[in-house]
Protein backbone atom coordinates (compact mmCIF):
# COMPACT_ATOMS: atom_id res chain seq x y z
CA UNK A 1 0.00 0.00 0.00
CA UNK A 2 1.29 3.44 -0.93
CA UNK A 3 0.44 6.82 0.55
CA UNK A 4 -0.68 9.06 -2.32
CA UNK A 5 -1.78 12.68 -2.24
CA UNK A 6 -3.99 14.08 -5.03
CA UNK A 7 -5.11 17.71 -5.20
CA UNK A 8 -8.14 18.97 -7.12
CA UNK A 9 -9.93 15.66 -6.63
CA UNK A 10 -13.54 16.81 -6.83
CA UNK A 11 -14.03 15.85 -10.50
CA UNK A 12 -12.35 15.07 -13.80
CA UNK A 13 -8.73 13.99 -13.75
CA UNK A 14 -8.30 14.26 -9.99
CA UNK A 15 -11.34 12.15 -9.20
CA UNK A 16 -10.32 9.55 -11.80
CA UNK A 17 -6.89 9.30 -10.16
CA UNK A 18 -8.47 8.93 -6.71
CA UNK A 19 -10.62 6.04 -7.91
CA UNK A 20 -7.70 4.37 -9.69
CA UNK A 21 -5.54 4.63 -6.55
CA UNK A 22 -8.27 3.28 -4.28
CA UNK A 23 -8.78 0.34 -6.65
CA UNK A 24 -5.07 -0.45 -6.18
CA UNK A 25 -5.49 -0.46 -2.41
CA UNK A 26 -3.50 2.71 -1.82
CA UNK A 27 -4.09 5.08 1.06
CA UNK A 28 -5.45 8.15 -0.72
CA UNK A 29 -5.33 11.67 0.68
CA UNK A 30 -7.45 13.85 -1.60
CA UNK A 31 -8.09 17.59 -1.51
CA UNK A 32 -11.01 19.71 -2.67
CA UNK A 33 -12.53 23.09 -1.85
CA UNK A 34 -16.24 22.31 -1.65
CA UNK A 35 -17.72 20.66 1.43
CA UNK A 36 -19.98 18.39 -0.64
CA UNK A 37 -16.99 17.22 -2.67
CA UNK A 38 -15.08 16.44 0.51
CA UNK A 39 -18.01 14.34 1.70
CA UNK A 40 -18.10 12.52 -1.63
CA UNK A 41 -14.38 11.75 -1.45
CA UNK A 42 -14.73 10.45 2.10
CA UNK A 43 -17.60 8.20 1.03
CA UNK A 44 -15.34 6.74 -1.66
CA UNK A 45 -12.78 5.81 0.98
CA UNK A 46 -10.28 8.65 0.64
CA UNK A 47 -8.98 10.90 3.41
CA UNK A 48 -10.54 14.19 2.33
CA UNK A 49 -8.86 17.50 3.19
CA UNK A 50 -10.02 21.03 2.45
CA UNK A 51 -7.52 23.03 0.39
CA UNK A 52 -7.75 26.49 -1.15
CA UNK A 53 -4.57 27.12 -3.12
CA UNK A 54 -5.12 30.89 -3.16
CA UNK A 55 -4.94 30.99 0.63
CA UNK A 56 -1.47 30.58 2.13
CA UNK A 57 -2.88 29.59 5.52
CA UNK A 58 -5.13 26.97 3.90
CA UNK A 59 -2.09 25.48 2.14
CA UNK A 60 -0.18 25.30 5.42
CA UNK A 61 -3.10 23.75 7.33
CA UNK A 62 -3.71 21.20 4.57
CA UNK A 63 -0.01 20.30 4.48
CA UNK A 64 0.06 19.77 8.25
CA UNK A 65 -2.98 17.49 8.04
CA UNK A 66 -1.52 15.55 5.10
CA UNK A 67 1.72 14.97 7.00
CA UNK A 68 -0.24 13.77 10.02
CA UNK A 69 -2.40 11.34 8.05
CA UNK A 70 0.54 10.03 6.03
CA UNK A 71 2.75 9.73 9.13
CA UNK A 72 5.33 11.83 7.28
CA UNK A 73 5.73 9.29 4.48
CA UNK A 74 4.38 10.20 1.02
CA UNK A 75 4.99 7.84 -1.88
CA UNK A 76 3.36 10.06 -4.51
CA UNK A 77 2.17 13.66 -4.63
CA UNK A 78 0.07 14.66 -7.64
CA UNK A 79 -0.42 18.41 -7.97
CA UNK A 80 -3.49 18.29 -10.17
CA UNK A 81 -5.63 21.21 -8.95
CA UNK A 82 -5.98 24.24 -11.20
CA UNK A 83 -8.21 26.06 -13.66
CA UNK A 84 -7.95 27.96 -16.92
CA UNK A 85 -8.33 31.72 -17.27
CA UNK A 86 -9.10 31.90 -20.98
CA UNK A 87 -9.25 35.60 -21.77
CA UNK A 88 -7.32 37.90 -24.11
CA UNK A 89 -4.19 39.36 -22.57
CA UNK A 90 -5.40 42.95 -22.95
CA UNK A 91 -8.61 42.15 -21.07
CA UNK A 92 -7.01 40.57 -18.02
CA UNK A 93 -7.32 42.22 -14.65
CA UNK A 94 -4.66 42.43 -11.95
CA UNK A 95 -6.71 40.20 -9.64
CA UNK A 96 -7.66 37.60 -12.26
CA UNK A 97 -4.07 37.26 -13.46
CA UNK A 98 -2.83 37.02 -9.88
CA UNK A 99 -5.41 34.36 -8.98
CA UNK A 100 -4.51 32.30 -12.05
CA UNK A 101 -0.87 32.08 -11.03
CA UNK A 102 -1.56 31.61 -7.33
CA UNK A 103 -3.73 28.56 -8.03
CA UNK A 104 -1.82 27.04 -10.95
CA UNK A 105 1.76 27.78 -9.92
CA UNK A 106 2.45 29.42 -6.55
CA UNK A 107 0.01 27.37 -4.46
CA UNK A 108 1.16 23.98 -5.79
CA UNK A 109 4.81 24.96 -5.32
CA UNK A 110 4.22 26.03 -1.73
CA UNK A 111 2.26 22.86 -0.96
CA UNK A 112 5.00 20.75 -2.53
CA UNK A 113 7.71 22.47 -0.52
CA UNK A 114 5.91 21.81 2.75
CA UNK A 115 5.40 18.14 1.85
CA UNK A 116 8.83 17.45 0.35
CA UNK A 117 10.39 16.29 3.66
CA UNK A 118 7.89 13.39 3.58
CA UNK A 119 9.05 12.28 0.11
CA UNK A 120 12.00 9.92 0.24
CA UNK A 121 14.05 7.86 -2.22
CA UNK A 122 11.72 6.31 -4.77
CA UNK A 123 8.85 8.71 -4.14
CA UNK A 124 7.10 10.38 -7.09
CA UNK A 125 6.32 14.06 -7.50
CA UNK A 126 3.78 14.67 -10.27
CA UNK A 127 2.32 17.83 -11.78
CA UNK A 128 -0.62 18.21 -14.14
CA UNK A 129 0.51 20.56 -16.89
CA UNK A 130 -1.09 21.02 -20.30
CA UNK A 131 -0.30 21.06 -23.98
CA UNK A 132 -0.90 24.80 -23.51
CA UNK A 133 2.29 24.82 -21.49
CA UNK A 134 4.04 23.85 -24.73
CA UNK A 135 2.13 25.99 -27.22
CA UNK A 136 0.43 29.38 -26.87
CA UNK A 137 -2.87 30.34 -28.49
CA UNK A 138 -5.10 33.40 -28.59
CA UNK A 139 -7.61 34.06 -25.77
CA UNK A 140 -5.78 31.58 -23.53
CA UNK A 141 -2.71 33.66 -22.68
CA UNK A 142 -3.02 33.77 -18.87
CA UNK A 143 -3.54 30.02 -18.66
CA UNK A 144 -0.69 29.36 -21.10
CA UNK A 145 1.56 31.63 -19.00
CA UNK A 146 0.80 29.66 -15.85
CA UNK A 147 1.44 26.31 -17.51
CA UNK A 148 4.66 27.54 -19.16
CA UNK A 149 5.79 28.65 -15.68
CA UNK A 150 4.89 25.25 -14.28
CA UNK A 151 7.06 23.61 -16.95
CA UNK A 152 10.05 25.60 -15.65
CA UNK A 153 9.23 24.76 -12.03
CA UNK A 154 9.01 21.05 -12.81
CA UNK A 155 12.37 21.10 -14.59
CA UNK A 156 13.94 22.87 -11.62
CA UNK A 157 12.50 20.34 -9.16
CA UNK A 158 13.73 17.47 -11.32
CA UNK A 159 17.32 18.76 -11.35
CA UNK A 160 17.33 19.65 -7.67
CA UNK A 161 15.70 16.43 -6.42
CA UNK A 162 17.69 14.01 -8.57
CA UNK A 163 20.31 13.44 -5.81
CA UNK A 164 17.45 12.41 -3.50
CA UNK A 165 16.16 9.86 -6.03
CA UNK A 166 12.73 11.50 -6.16
CA UNK A 167 11.09 11.10 -9.56
CA UNK A 168 9.57 14.29 -10.98
CA UNK A 169 7.00 13.92 -13.75
CA UNK A 170 4.80 16.23 -15.81
CA UNK A 171 1.56 15.13 -17.47
CA UNK A 172 0.50 17.34 -20.40
CA UNK A 173 -3.11 16.64 -21.39
CA UNK A 174 -4.97 17.89 -24.40
CA UNK A 175 -8.81 17.85 -24.44
CA UNK A 176 -10.12 15.66 -21.60
CA UNK A 177 -13.68 14.94 -20.47
CA UNK A 178 -13.89 17.19 -17.41
CA UNK A 179 -15.44 20.41 -16.13
CA UNK A 180 -12.46 22.41 -17.40
CA UNK A 181 -14.38 24.29 -20.09
CA UNK A 182 -17.33 25.18 -17.88
CA UNK A 183 -14.94 26.45 -15.20
CA UNK A 184 -13.01 28.44 -17.83
CA UNK A 185 -16.28 29.97 -19.06
CA UNK A 186 -17.19 31.02 -15.52
CA UNK A 187 -13.76 32.58 -14.97
CA UNK A 188 -13.96 34.40 -18.32
CA UNK A 189 -17.38 35.91 -17.55
CA UNK A 190 -16.24 36.98 -14.09
CA UNK A 191 -13.18 38.68 -15.56
CA UNK A 192 -15.03 40.52 -18.33
CA UNK A 193 -18.14 41.23 -16.20
CA UNK A 194 -19.53 43.94 -18.45
CA UNK A 195 -16.13 45.49 -19.18
CA UNK A 196 -15.76 46.99 -22.63
CA UNK A 197 -13.51 45.08 -25.00
CA UNK A 198 -12.52 45.80 -28.56
CA UNK A 199 -12.06 42.12 -29.33
CA UNK A 200 -14.56 39.65 -30.79
CA UNK A 201 -15.09 36.81 -28.31
CA UNK A 202 -17.94 35.16 -30.24
CA UNK A 203 -16.00 32.12 -31.50
CA UNK A 204 -14.18 31.69 -28.20
CA UNK A 205 -17.41 31.86 -26.20
CA UNK A 206 -19.13 29.44 -28.57
CA UNK A 207 -16.29 26.96 -28.06
CA UNK A 208 -16.50 27.19 -24.27
CA UNK A 209 -20.30 27.03 -24.25
CA UNK A 210 -20.37 23.95 -26.46
CA UNK A 211 -21.08 21.00 -24.17
CA UNK A 212 -20.57 18.40 -26.91
CA UNK A 213 -17.30 16.49 -26.79
CA UNK A 214 -14.85 17.79 -29.37
CA UNK A 215 -12.87 15.59 -31.71
CA UNK A 216 -9.98 13.84 -29.99
CA UNK A 217 -11.34 14.26 -26.47
CA UNK A 218 -10.43 11.39 -24.13
CA UNK A 219 -11.92 10.36 -20.78
CA UNK A 220 -10.20 11.44 -17.57
CA UNK A 221 -9.23 7.81 -17.04
CA UNK A 222 -6.65 8.18 -19.84
CA UNK A 223 -4.70 10.55 -17.60
CA UNK A 224 -5.34 8.37 -14.56
CA UNK A 225 -3.71 5.46 -16.42
CA UNK A 226 -0.53 7.51 -16.90
CA UNK A 227 -0.62 8.72 -13.31
CA UNK A 228 -1.01 5.20 -11.97
CA UNK A 229 1.80 3.91 -14.18
CA UNK A 230 4.13 6.54 -12.71
CA UNK A 231 3.06 5.72 -9.15
CA UNK A 232 3.43 1.98 -9.72
CA UNK A 233 6.80 2.39 -11.43
CA UNK A 234 5.85 1.09 -14.88
CA UNK A 235 6.08 4.56 -16.46
CA UNK A 236 9.42 6.33 -16.12
CA UNK A 237 9.32 9.17 -18.67
CA UNK A 238 9.61 12.69 -17.31
CA UNK A 239 6.81 14.04 -19.57
CA UNK A 240 3.63 12.48 -20.94
CA UNK A 241 1.52 14.08 -23.66
CA UNK A 242 -2.05 12.78 -23.43
CA UNK A 243 -4.45 12.74 -26.44
CA UNK A 244 -3.52 12.76 -30.11
CA UNK A 245 -4.42 16.45 -30.23
CA UNK A 246 -1.72 17.27 -27.70
CA UNK A 247 0.83 15.09 -29.47
CA UNK A 248 0.02 16.64 -32.86
CA UNK A 249 0.24 20.18 -31.52
CA UNK A 250 3.58 19.50 -29.83
CA UNK A 251 4.96 17.96 -33.02
CA UNK A 252 3.80 20.88 -35.16
CA UNK A 253 5.37 23.34 -32.72
CA UNK A 254 8.67 21.47 -32.87
CA UNK A 255 8.65 21.40 -36.69
CA UNK A 256 7.32 24.88 -37.37
CA UNK A 257 8.91 26.82 -34.54
CA UNK A 258 7.68 30.43 -34.41
CA UNK A 259 5.61 29.90 -37.57
CA UNK A 260 3.34 27.58 -35.57
CA UNK A 261 1.36 30.46 -34.05
CA UNK A 262 0.39 31.90 -37.44
CA UNK A 263 -0.67 28.55 -38.88
CA UNK A 264 -2.35 27.34 -35.70
CA UNK A 265 -4.85 30.19 -35.59
CA UNK A 266 -6.93 28.47 -38.25
CA UNK A 267 -6.06 24.87 -37.46
CA UNK A 268 -8.42 22.26 -36.05
CA UNK A 269 -5.81 21.29 -33.48
CA UNK A 270 -6.13 24.61 -31.68
CA UNK A 271 -9.89 24.86 -32.14
CA UNK A 272 -10.53 21.86 -29.88
CA UNK A 273 -8.18 22.97 -27.08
Amino acid sequence: MKNVVITGASSGIGLACVKASLNKGHKVIATARNKNDLTMLSDLGAHAIALELMDENSVKCAADEILRISDNQIDALFNNAGYGLQVAMEDTTWQALTDQHRINVIGPIQLTNQLLPALSSGSKLLFNGSILGVITTAFRGPYCMSKHALEAAVDAYRIELEPNDIGVHLIQPGPIEASFRSNALTALKQTLNGRKTRLDYSNHLARLENTALTKGTLPASSVADIYLGIVEGTHSNTRYLVTNTAKSAALLKRILGNRFHYIARKSEVVTVL
